[in-house]
């Protein structure tokens, strides 16, 4: 699979960060280092404008988790992400999965079976080759 077929659509990046937090991941995975000012000044070209304490506390939040680092250039503070988008995906689904099966068990398995039972046969080799590719062997769904 290639990254961009791996990247979130907006409402899931949404459901995993919140509105305005994913939001402030796509500002930083587009633009690298970026100074605080110009991370409120593109949210709000894209929206109602966040206020300041908003955006400082989603930042806070998202470098607790460790998706975010912060530096000074001068005054100035400067964030930047720590993770990629496929990174938080990968991350984040798996977290899903292992949640899923540990309050369900065999039967969230068993629902992830007839699941695959239905994923177009070209998807299901990408699937393969991406388990292979982590030294888990696969085999195709009949």
């Amino acid at each position: 699979m290639t990254e961009r077929s791996q990247r979130l659509d907006e409402p899931s990046v949404g459901a995993v960060l919140g509105p305005l937090g994913a939001e402030v991941m796509r500002v930083l995975w587009a633009g690298g280092d970026t100074a605080l000012t110009s991370l409120i000044d593109q949210l709000s070209s894209k929206r109602r404008a966040p206020a300041y304490t908003t955006v400082t506390t989603i930042l806070t939040r998202l470098r607790e988790r460790g998706l975010v680092e912060r530096s000074r250039v001068g005054r100035e503070a400067v964030y930047r992400a720590t993770v990629s988008e496929v990174e938080l995906v990968e991350a984040s689904s798996g977290r899903a999965v292992d949640d899923l099966i540990a309050r369900y068990g065999a039967s969230a398995m068993r629902h992830f079976a007839e699941r695959l039972a239905d994923v177009d046969p070209e998807l299901q080799r990408q699937l393969i080759a991406l388990s292979e590719s982590r030294g888990r062997p696969g085999k195709a769904v009949d």
